[in-house]
């Protein structure tokens, strides 16, 4: 058998130094600097999770730890967080010289749950490295191969719960408000639904939204409004969402507007007048199917946006192409430029040399974490600051480029990573560690998506 199942104590169970979460400079790192390294991320919530570990310390585990049996010591895979949280409960002196307050509530929690070193972790044990990696494989690049919830379903779910908060309400109310909208059953449900949702809540459910029409909740959960024409608003609003622009043909989407100012700014100019044109684009985009059915759909991802041509388009193949990123990119001025012509001159003049290709692997790594950075600075100063910000970069380009795929003629191999077929990022993490057996065609490919997703962001205009 490749795995077996065993119980293990914590005390047993070793931190993962090469994890995707950790930087470069902590391999070969002890175990209290890598929880040191925990902790100091607030975006990795393991304090949050260690609260979530004592309340639901009598539920049997869902997932179990996924552990390599090096030979000369059992290293958690898969679910290092989970474990950094167990051992900092069992043992709060871990943190004594770094963090009191911290050490105090562990201190406390501990003796809620009676846990000590031996406590005991459901565990998959694998002497096969490789095995063990199809794990991290299926759950951080694909998901876990689950279908997120969207925000209508969350709201759902807390309401049902009874559990929500006063967002909540509010997007429950929202909700219920755009279904009783004079408007076709399928415009409500293409807003409401994946690819538009988020957009359209950060839009009409935050601080701008309550600020500019008065929004608010009644004693029944009914949506109230001081703004009399928020009600056409509203649809101009679920016109623009669908469309990604308004009528003046300015950008409507998140990445235009991702900050409360310039979102309060549109919705200040969104105009009632613009009714009619919503009604009359509502209208044009009405269409017949052989069996007499009338559909209507504003969504930019339907089919007035395909190109008009004589023969079907073939997705381009990357096959036989030994061009390092499939092509020659024109790329803004600055460091993703400078870095990619570094690359690109490396490669072409060693590119019949194998030795050079562990390089050109790390490099790879090197220019998308190079391009989060500038990404991140532009868009977020403040996440900007963390010591890695690849993953995050990549998360964010799967996600809007996920979204133009109707629209935009991906490689295969690009399409195929949007869809979690393609673990581009544990290919990444493999490449900066150098614990991987690097080929040309490996290279290339990884190359080629990495290329479409600087070409997304950075291409000259």
């Amino acid at each position: 058998m490749k795995f077996s199942e065993k119980k293990i104590p914590i005390e047993k169970l070793f931190l993962w130094d090469e994890n995707a979460r950790f930087p470069d400079q902590y391999y070969n790192s002890d175990e209290k600097e890598l929880l040191r390294y925990f902790l100091s991320k607030p975006n990795f919530k393991l304090k949050d999770f260690i609260g979530e570990i004592v309340t639901d310390i009598d539920l049997p585990h869902l997932e179990k730890i996924v552990v390599w049996d090096s030979s000369e010591k059992l290293i958690v895979i898969e679910g290092n967080r989970r474990l950094a949280g167990y051992k900092l409960l069992a043992n709060p002196e871990l943190v004594n010289d770094i963090d009191k307050k911290l050490h105090s509530l562990l201190l406390s929690k501990k003796k809620e749950i009676n846990i000590d070193s031996n406590f005991l972790l459901d565990c998959l044990i694998s002497e096969d490295k490789d095995q063990c990696y199809r794990y991290v494989d299926r759950k951080h690049a694909k998901g876990n191969n689950q279908v997120n919830w969207l925000e209508p379903e969350k709201v759902n779910y807390s309401k049902r719960r009874g559990i929500e908060s006063q967002n909540s309400k509010i997007k429950i109310a929202i909700i219920n408000y755009v279904r009783k909208l004079d408007l076709p059953n399928e415009i409500i449900n293409e807003v409401l639904g994946q690819g538009y949702v988020t957009t359209f809540f950060r839009f009409v459910s935050t601080g701008p939204a309550k600020e500019t029409f008065g929004l608010s909740t009644d004693e029944n959960g009914e949506l109230t409004f001081t703004d009399e024409e928020f009600p056409d608003k509203l649809k101009v609003i679920i016109h623009n969402v669908l469309q990604k622009e308004d009528f003046e043909g300015n950008r409507v989407d998140t990445r235009e507007l991702n900050k409360n100012p310039e979102i309060k700014t549109y919705l200040e100019n969104v105009k009632s007048e613009d009714l009619p044109k919503v009604n009359k684009e509502i209208e044009k985009s009405k269409s017949t199917d052989i069996f007499g059915n009338e559909h209507v759909k504003l969504g930019t991802r339907n089919s007035q946006k395909a190109p008009i041509i004589a023969s079907p388009r073939k997705t381009p193949s990357s096959k036989e192409n030994n061009i390092l990123f499939g092509k020659s990119l024109a790329l803004m001025a600055g460091k993703v430029n400078d870095l990619y012509r570094a690359i690109l001159n490396i490669y072409d003049k060693n590119e019949y040399d194998s030795a050079v290709l562990p390089i050109i692997g790390m490099s790879l790594r090197l220019i998308t974490e190079v391009a989060a950075r500038v990404y991140f600075d532009e868009n977020d100063p403040e996440k900007s600051k963390k010591d890695q910000l690849y993953n995050d970069f990549l998360k964010i380009a799967k996600k809007e480029m996920s979204l133009e795929k109707e629209s935009v003629n991906y490689l295969s191999l690009t399409s195929d990573w949007l869809d979690g077929g393609n673990n581009l990022e544990g290919m990444l993490a493999k490449y900066a560690h150098g614990n991987i057996t690097v080929s040309k065609d490996g290279i290339l490919k990884n190359s080629f998506i990495i290329g479409e997703i600087l070409e997304y962001y950075f291409k000259r205009k």
